[in-house]
């Protein structure tokens, strides 16, 4: 009797987990669908005839404007060279940077390896806008392709320099000195030892570097450029062909797609395993510079700084002190309080979405059909936000009958910015749950079991530094967000960043000066808490390694 009640009593537990199982995996389908939604949406666009013209109120056919090779083949070259130039200007910032502030002292190091980052507060367009009044007001013209790489890079040079400097930190000093020993100079060492181990994850900052430039539509309007994300923008709100500008979306995913492969692949086939070394992180770690270049040295990584943050923000700040109540008050009021919306919405939506993601893939495995979707779905950091925001407005047109819906409410602004921001999140959960070990799982359950689950028993106490890390740089990627919100926001919401935009559209830089100090101020402190995070987690590894 007792052994059929057992028998029975562990048939009913396994169906009880068999069944909590299959909830937890459609879940997560249900959110790996609604996030590649609209790249399927812009795909069918492109190649379905009558979709995109059928459901898009606003194309007049005054308005229809085909989309030739000749101007294919413009925003090609224009796409190269702008994406192209930036990532390699970046790399040329930011690696001789991380290289001398990890593996040399001099003075002010510790200062300058925190100061580099700060950059990173300031979005693109809002260093363009800055240094295109600047020199209007000189009446010197500096628009144009060239200007527009060199604003972009000193933005976006922090990634790559965040991606090396953590690599370099992880390298065990007694390859330095064994290449010392062998008579190689300090130089020589950076060129042949340091630059080959950082490869890998100097290639995935110059891939979100690329990335972002991809992103862009504000400083390639400002400086008149076209590349592929402001073409997008263009065919489709401008000229009113949503099906050419879906064409050139599914072009650049495709060819997104082929560079995503091959980072991967890049990063596969140069993935090093070094034995951690205790002595890394002493003296001998960071030999002192000589001679002259113990003063050149942080002259020279102070140029970065100063072009990419204090003279931007120096300008802001002087044009922000003239400038009346009335525009304070709005930028709080106003752009303030919608930034502040849209992140929040954004934190709760996308850490429980990711929280469900990585527990069934935890509890569930992955394969199959569904990996393949969820490879999928956490590809949208990879797409411009032009492009997911067409996506979710095809969806959105499809379902309604009008694309009228699209700019009704704040549902569309979160849900693409989900899409495109769900890689954070996850990776950052996923990155934190693979630190604990199965065996602690199978010790939990041994254990007497309350009423909550094991993941909020067990592994969300442990998760809370990677959420915390996830949250920060959602605020700080959602504060700086501009396409999404430009294209999909209802009527009467504002953000800073639109603030900032539409002024600066009417080069009008003085209103718009408030809300880009906020904006500034807003990203200092949260670019301040991912460096410090970054620091104690590195710190912690150290101690347990």
């Amino acid at each position: 009797m007792n052994t059929a009640a057992d028998t029975a009593g562990s048939l009913s537990g396994n169906n009880a987990a068999g069944a909590r199982n299959f909830v937890l995996r459609a879940a997560a389908w249900c959110i790996v669908a609604f996030v590649a939604a609209p790249i399927v949406a812009v795909i069918a666009a492109a190649f379905v005839p009558g979709l995109a013209e059928e459901h898009f109120a606003s194309d007049a056919p005054g308005r229809r404007a085909s989309l030739s090779a000749a101007a294919l083949w413009h925003y090609l070259r224009e796409t190269i060279v702008y994406a192209g130039g930036t990532t390699l200007l970046a790399i040329v910032i930011a690696l001789p940077a991380a290289w001398l502030t990890v593996m040399r002292s001099f003075p002010g190091a510790r200062v300058l390896s925190w100061a580099l980052f700060l950059p990173f507060a300031l979005p693109p367009y809002l260093t363009g806008y800055v240094y295109a009044d600047f020199f209007d007001k000189a009446a010197m013209n500096i628009r144009g392709m060239p200007a527009a790489i060199i604003v972009t890079a000193l933005a976006l040079y922090p990634y790559v320099y965040l991606f090396a400097r953590t690599a370099m930190r992880q390298q065990p000093c007694h390859i330095q000195s064994a290449a010392r020993l062998m008579g190689h100079t300090q130089w020589s060492v950076f060129w042949k030892v340091s630059v080959p181990l950082a490869r890998p994850a100097m290639a995935v900052g110059a891939a979100l570097v690329l990335m972002e430039t991809l992103n862009d539509i504000a400083v390639a309007e400002h400086y008149g450029i076209s590349p592929f994300g402001a073409a997008v923008y263009d065919l489709w709100l401008n000229r009113g062909d949503l099906r050419a500008s879906c064409r050139v979306a599914a072009l650049m995913m495709l060819a997104v797609a082929g560079l995503v492969i091959l980072e991967r692949r890049g990063y596969r086939m140069q993935k090093q395993h070094l034995r951690h070394c205790d002595r890394c992180f002493d003296c001998e770690r960071t030999p002192p510079l000589a001679g002259a270049w113990k003063f050149a040295a942080p002259l020279l990584l102070c140029l970065p700084l100063f072009a990419g943050f204090v003279f931007p923000f120096g300008r802001l700040a002087q044009l922000s002190s003239g400038a009346p109540a009335e525009l304070w008050y709005s930028a709080f009021a106003g752009g303030a309080l919608g930034s502040v919306t849209l992140a929040l919405s954004l934190i709760v939506v996308l850490l429980i979405a990711a929280a469900v993601f990585v527990w069934d893939r935890r509890v569930n495995g992955g394969g199959g059909v569904f990996s393949l979707f969820a490879k999928l779905a956490q590809s949208g950091y990879a797409l411009p936000g032009a492009i997911l925001a067409q996506g979710f407005f095809v969806l959105a047109s499809v379902f309604s009958g009008s694309g009228v819906i699209a700019y009704g409410g704040l549902f569309l602004v979160v849900a693409a910015c989900s899409a495109r921001f769900f890689l954070i999140p996850s990776g950052s959960l996923q990155a934190g749950l693979d630190k604990i070990s199965p065996q602690l799982d199978a010790a939990a359950r041994l254990m007497p079991q309350g009423k909550s689950p094991l993941f909020l028993r067990l592994h969300l106490p442990l998760l809370r530094p990677a959420m915390a890390m996830a949250a920060v740089v959602l605020l700080l990627e959602s504060f700086k967000e501009l396409p999404m919100t430009l294209i999909l926001r209802p009527f009467g919401f504002e953000t800073l960043s639109l603030v900032v935009y539409q002024y600066a559209n009417d080069e009008a830089m003085t209103f718009a000066a408030p809300s880009a100090v906020l904006m500034t101020a807003a990203g200092v402190a949260l670019v301040t808490a991912v460096f410090m995070m970054e620091g104690k987690d590195m710190r912690a590894s150290r101690q347990t390694g």
